[in-house]
């Protein structure tokens, strides 16, 4: 890769970035890149653990250095220290087409100043009066920046419009209506205008031309309910109930709007199409469905997944774990706050959804006018919502969720707790900006024990769409995770800056799996047949990693076919993951580290004790009867190298971090063949930071 053009690199990288192929959404830490500031030891400890927590494979870990240490960075700065290394990195890892979620440890800038692109956007609009100038803020996000990589490394600065997120869940009326751009929805609005033709011929030609949209794009609900109305004209009952049973399948909820719709009247009495009738949700047509998030999707003007190229935006998920500068949080509450969302995860947990309407704050005003939809629609998912005129909800232990807006939180005057999982948030201008005092910060309502919070970088105004929508919540429960419930929420994020565990899941339902054929830890050689054993929801698509790189996607059978003799000997690690059906598509996974012994070839490692402490310095042993060399490997990053068959390292424990670690050594022949030792696990220990001083001093 070093040796790419600096165009070609961007080439490559925007290829890899904007070119939707077929996924399944879901995420979990296979899907996961952790971005660490190797300059940092507050980054390298919420990244420990994070990994060490959440699973997430040593490939997926990306170290950074020379970043700079304020929280205000410039964009091309950003793009050339932080975001084309990212995906440089994910490229050579052969990592693009499995990467959701980018996730940044502590220790990176908040905000990205942005003057070109604001004068990009300025000179896009100039002529439209009806956008107020004053909104578009030259400063954004470091998640927003993120999330929008495919514009951002465009120098496209359309990423600035309060409408520029596809994956928002917009109001349902543009559903059936906007699945395409250009030429394509040009096409698409012809079909459907035959609907109401009394030419046979031009209905027929309607249905032939649809058929080839959803060819190209199998899971534009669009093209598929209109198909199904189409054939429900034509009286064809059976093509009718197949295309309204995939509708149902891509998201279809809303029983009385096909109850409603007289296309249907003369296929309603049929069995088969009462029967997939029957299966709808029912729920108001007010909303776009919920669905889960992959990066290979391209999610259309409708808010729906198309996967013709042009056809729609891409994006990668992206949070920030922890802040611990300037008015941010301690290392010790960070930390506890951060390690207790992985417990929530499927814990379905109890409590009150709390809505703040204070009389005559503006703050809360913003959001009141959504309250209703999202008490409606939390209250259809058996939840609890209380809209209340507190600024901060009163000695209740009890919060599985809050949307607030103050300025002055009050929120330690509560006596409130807050269950694991939680989303709370506050609209407040300054709950982002962690560089500049004033205004309750984001960081206090993690610290309090949420999963996860936002906030604005930079005066966003009361503009709802910079904010999340209360309907947040409601995605929230019905399985998605963390990250898919903010930006589902989230009409225009470019300001807004996300905190906390992206792949936190409380209400998702995932599928169990386990798997014969061969067993965690096992020595295996030869060939070995893998049976899939799948409880919980049903499955519809597998994916196969191997030491963390995805190798096989495919519909899900039960039956893997797992050739060692393809690999070398040694230590590698398969991961097994099932994808359920539905729009959500949560994922089940079995992770099973193996040695291959087919030729003989092993290395091994050895440290004195699974402890240290980080100012202490420590031996590492390697043996190998293959290869010329022997490297330490912590994650992807090489920590020495050294010739021989058996070596000895000397390892600075403060360069690896605080928290569980794992060093693995891969012995290395003159032709790159490489046979790795099994994984020691160690911890090293030191102390947290207790109070914001703490903090700062550690950093100096």
């Amino acid at each position: 890769m070093k040796s790419l053009s600096k165009a070609l690199m961007l080439v490559v990288l925007l290829a890899a970035i904007l070119i939707p192929a077929q996924a399944y959404a879901g995420g979990g830490p296979e899907n996961v890149v952790v971005v660490v500031n190797a300059d940092s030891d507050s980054s390298k400890l919420f990244a420990n653990w994070y990994v060490h927590d959440r699973k997430i494979p040593g490939k997926n870990v990306i170290y950074l250095s020379g970043i700079p240490n304020r929280e205000l960075m410039h964009q091309d700065v950003f793009k050339d220290k932080i975001l084309k290394p990212i995906f440089e990195e994910m490229a050579a890892r052969k990592l693009v087409n499995s990467i959701d979620y980018i996730v940044y440890s502590s220790d990176f800038p908040s905000c990205i100043n942005i003057p070109e692109f604001k004068k990009g956007i300025l000179e896009v609009i100039k002529d439209n009066p009806r956008i107020p100038k004053q909104l578009l803020s030259g400063r954004a996000s470091i998640s927003s920046m993120t999330y929008f990589a495919g514009a951002v490394l465009q120098d496209n600065p359309g990423f600035m419009m309060l409408d520029a997120n596809n994956y928002y869940r917009k109001k349902a009326a543009v559903l059936l209506r906007n699945p395409f751009t250009g030429e394509k929805q040009a096409q698409f609005q012809k079909s459907i205008d035959a609907f109401d033709s009394e030419d046979e011929a031009e209905v027929d030609k309607a249905i032939k031309d649809l058929l080839e949209m959803i060819k190209s794009n199998p899971q534009q609900l669009a093209v598929s309910y209109w198909l199904a109305k189409f054939y429900a004209s034509k009286e064809d009952a059976k093509q009718s109930a197949q295309w309204l049973a995939r509708s149902i399948q891509l998201g279809w909820v809303y029983r009385s709007q096909t109850e409603s719709d007289l296309a249907f009247s003369a296929v309603k009495d049929d069995p088969l199409f009462a029967k997939v009738f029957q299966a709808i949700k029912d729920e108001p047509f007010d909303f776009v469905p919920t669905l889960g998030f992959k990066s290979q999707y391209a999610f259309a003007p409708n808010g729906m997944r198309n996967k013709e190229p042009g056809q729609g935006n891409r994006h990668f998920l992206s949070s920030v774990l922890a802040f611990t500068r300037n008015y941010g949080s301690t290392e010790k509450d960070a930390l506890a706050a951060l390690r207790k969302t992985v417990q929530a995860d499927q814990s379905k947990p109890k409590g009150k959804f709390y809505f703040s309407d204070v009389k005559g704050e503006v703050r809360c005003s913003t959001r009141k006018p959504n309250f209703a939809a999202a008490a409606a629609a939390l209250e259809r998912l058996g939840q609890t919502v209380v809209i209340n005129s507190w600024i901060f909800p009163q000695k209740v232990n009890d919060i599985i969720g809050a949307t607030t807006g103050r300025a002055g939180l009050k929120h330690k005057e509560a006596g409130s707790s807050v269950v694991p999982g939680a989303i709370v948030e506050n609209l407040t201008s300054y709950g982002g900006s962690l560089y500049i005092k004033g205004h309750t910060k984001l960081t206090e309502l993690t610290d309090l024990g949420a999963a996860g919070s936002s906030g604005t970088v930079t005066e966003p105004y009361a503009i709802q769409a910079k904010f999340p929508h209360p309907m947040i919540h409601a995605h929230y429960v019905r399985g998605c995770s963390l990250a898919e419930a903010f930006y589902q929420s989230l009409q225009g994020p470019f300001q807004t800056l996300v905190v906390g565990d992206a792949l936190c899941q409380p209400w998702a339902t995932k599928p169990q799996l386990s798997v014969d054929g061969v067993s965690a830890g096992e020595t295996v050689s030869g060939k070995k047949v893998l049976k899939l054993n799948v409880g919980g929801p049903s499955v519809q698509g597998m994916e196969l990693y191997l030491n963390g790189v995805m190798v096989s996607r495919a519909p899900y059978k039960d039956t893997v076919n797992f050739d060692t003799k393809t690999l070398t000997d040694g230590y590698h690690e398969l991961r097994v993951v099932v994808v359920a059906s539905g729009p959500i598509e949560s994922v089940g996974h079995v992770i099973l580290p193996l040695t291959i012994d087919n030729f003989g070839k092993s290395t091994t490692i050895s440290v004195e004790s699974n402890r240290y402490e980080l100012g202490q310095s420590f031996k590492v042993k390697a043996k190998s009867n293959f290869g010329e060399k022997i490297v330490l490997m912590h994650n992807e990053r090489e920590l020495g190298s050294k010739k021989g068959g058996e070596v000895e390292f000397d390892v600075d424990a403060k360069e690896l971090g605080r928290g569980p670690v794992k060093l693995v050594a891969v012995a290395v022949s003159k032709k790159d063949n490489k046979v790795s030792s099994v994984p020691v696990e160690i911890e090293i220990e030191g102390p947290l930071s207790e109070t914001r001083e703490d903090t700062e001093t550690k950093k100096k």
